[in-house]
C-alpha cells in the first residue's frame, strides 16, 4: 500500500471516528446533565442538537470538509427544486422496496424517533442541523477524500464506500438499507457538483418529509404502505407509479443541470 493510499483511507476512518465520538461523547454529557440513564426524548434531541453543532464547527474549522461559495453563486435555484422532487419522487419507492424485506425498526429505534419528532426542537434537530452535519460528515469529508484516491473513473467505488458507511451508522438494517440508497444518490450529486448543498436539500426534505408525516399522522412509522392505505393494493401501486414518474423527471432533469463547478 503506498503512502498516498494508506493515508486517504487513514484521513476517512478519522473522519468517520472523530464524528462517532462526537455522537458518543454528546449523548453521555447530555445524560449526565439530566441526572438520567435514560435516553427520553429530551436527551436525544439535546444530544442531537450539541453534537451536531460541534460536528459543523469542528470539520468546519479543520477544513475537513471545506466549504465553498462556487456553487452557490452559480445561483442553482430551480435545480435545487429538483433536488426536492427527487427526494418526494423518491420516498413511496423506496418506503415499499423496504416493506418487501419485512424488516421492522428496533422498539428503541421507534421511541427514539418518535418523541423526537413530536417535539418543535426535534425538527430543528433532525431536519436543519443533522443533514448539515452529516453532509459534511460523508460527502464533504469522507467521500472528497476517497474520490482523491479513486478518481473520477472509479468515482462509484468512493460513492458506494461512502454509501455504505452512511448505511451502517444508523444502526440498524431498516434505517441502513434507506440511508444507503439515499447515499447513492447525495454521492452522485456531489461528484457532479463538489458541493454539499444538492446534498443537504435533499437530506433536509427527506428528514422534513418523516416530521411532517409523524406530526399529522402519528403512528404511520410502525405501518407498511398497505397498511397506510388500508389494505387498497391499488392505491399502493398507483402511489408508487406516480412518485417514479416524479422521480424519473427530477432523475433527468438533474442529469442535465448538475455541473462541476
Amino acid at each position: 500500500m503506498n503512502y498516498i493510499m494508506k493515508r486517504t483511507l487513514l484521513d476517512s476512518a478519522w473522519y468517520l471516528v472523530a464524528f462517532l465520538l462526537i455522537q458518543y461523547v454528546c449523548m453521555i454529557a447530555t445524560m449526565i446533565g439530566f441526572q438520567t440513564h435514560d435516553t427520553t426524548p429530551m436527551v436525544n434531541i439535546v444530544s442531537t442538537l450539541a453534537a451536531s453543532v460541534i460536528t459543523i464547527a469542528l470539520y468546519g474549522w479543520r477544513k475537513w470538509a471545506p466549504f465553498n461559495s462556487i456553487y452557490l453563486n452559480t445561483r442553482p435555484w430551480f435545480t435545487l427544486f429538483w433536488v426536492i422532487c427527487l427526494t418526494i419522487g423518491s420516498s413511496i419507492p423506496l418506503t415499499a422496496a423496504l416493506d418487501a424485506t419485512g424488516l421492522q425498526l428496533p422498539e428503541i429505534y421507534k421511541q427514539m424517533l418518535k418523541g423526537m419528532m413530536q417535539n418543535n426542537m426535534g425538527f430543528v434537530a433532525v431536519a436543519i442541523l443533522v443533514p448539515i452535519a452529516e453532509e459534511m460528515v460523508f460527502r464533504g469529508a469522507i467521500l472528497r477524500r476517497l474520490l482523491d484516491l479513486t478518481g473520477n473513473e472509479k468515482r462509484w467505488i468512493a460513492i458506494v464506500t461512502s454509501a455504505a458507511l452512511f448505511g451502517l451508522v444508523h444502526g440498524n438494517m431498516l434505517q441502513g438499507l434507506n440511508a444507503f440508497a439515499m447515499g447513492l444518490m447525495l454521492g452522485w450529486m456531489y461528484v457532479r457538483t463538489r458541493s454539499i448543498v444538492p446534498g443537504v436539500v435533499m437530506h433536509f426534505t427527506n428528514n422534513s418529509l418523516s416530521y411532517i408525516m409523524e406530526r399529522m399522522y402519528p403512528g404511520t412509522d410502525d405501518m407498511t404502505l398497505r397498511e397506510f392505505y388500508g389494505g387498497d393494493m391499488t392505491r399502493v401501486w398507483l402511489s408508487v407509479a406516480f412518485s417514479l414518474m416524479i422521480f424519473g423527471a427530477a432523475l433527468y432533469q438533474l442529469n442535465m443541470r448538475l455541473k462541476k463547478s
